[in-house]
Formats: C-alpha cells, sequence, structure tokens
C-alpha cells in the first residue's frame, strides 16, 4: 500500500527528532499543524525552529514561498533574537541538506 503524504512527512519530522535529540536537544514536534514550525529544539544557549520538506529532486526556487513566509514570521515576532529558523529538505536518496533563514538572508548549513 502507498504511503500518504502525512506519513512521509511524519517520516522526515522524525528523523528530524531524531537528529535534534541526539544533539542534546529538547525535542516537540508539531504534528498535523500546518504551521511554520513543524519541530522546535530547545537547549539553554539555542532554540531552532525546523520547518521541513521532503522532495524526489532539488530545486531551491521550489522553496521561496515557504523561505518568505519563515521571514515574514521572524519579522512579525520579532523572533531573530531569540529563536533560529531552518529549512530543512529531505531529498530521497541524498538525505538532508539544510539552511539558516534570517530576516535577511539564506544560509547553506553543514549537514
Amino acid at each position: 500500500m502507498a504511503r500518504t503524504n502525512y506519513q512521509r512527512g511524519y517520516e522526515i519530522e522524525r528523523k528530524i527528532v531524531h537528529e535534534l535529540t541526539g544533539r542534546g536537544y529538547l525535542v516537540l514536534r508539531s504534528a498535523g499543524s500546518h504551521s511554520k514550525i513543524d519541530v522546535l529544539g530547545i537547549k539553554k544557549e539555542r532554540i531552532v525552529a525546523v520547518q521541513s520538506k521532503r522532495t524526489k529532486r532539488f530545486s531551491m526556487s521550489s522553496y521561496q514561498k515557504e523561505i518568505a513566509e519563515i521571514k515574514a514570521l521572524i519579522n512579525d515576532y520579532n523572533f531573530g533574537d531569540v529563536m533560529d529558523f531552518e529549512l530543512w529538505v529531505w531529498i530521497d536518496r541524498q538525505g538532508f541538506r539544510k539552511w539558516k533563514v534570517t530576516a535577511d538572508s539564506v544560509q547553506e548549513v553543514a549537514s
């Protein structure tokens, strides 16, 4: 039986939860919320909000809408000083590519 988009998204979010937990974060997953924050990782010195996506073939232009929405969220709620926002894209058969998104820029970070 084919997996649904929800199931595929859940699998990716679980990978993020596992990775952040392994790095010592307290991790919260926003199940089925359709918000701009899928996973939240909390440490004393850092809070990271992750928007996750999954694709078969990667094209950065496909994520311009999500990036603009994250930037708007950062500006609207003045999150820039208290929380880092990242976009994690799972590319089938390749793994994650990750970007830190600020109000002014998007920068790829090491996986």
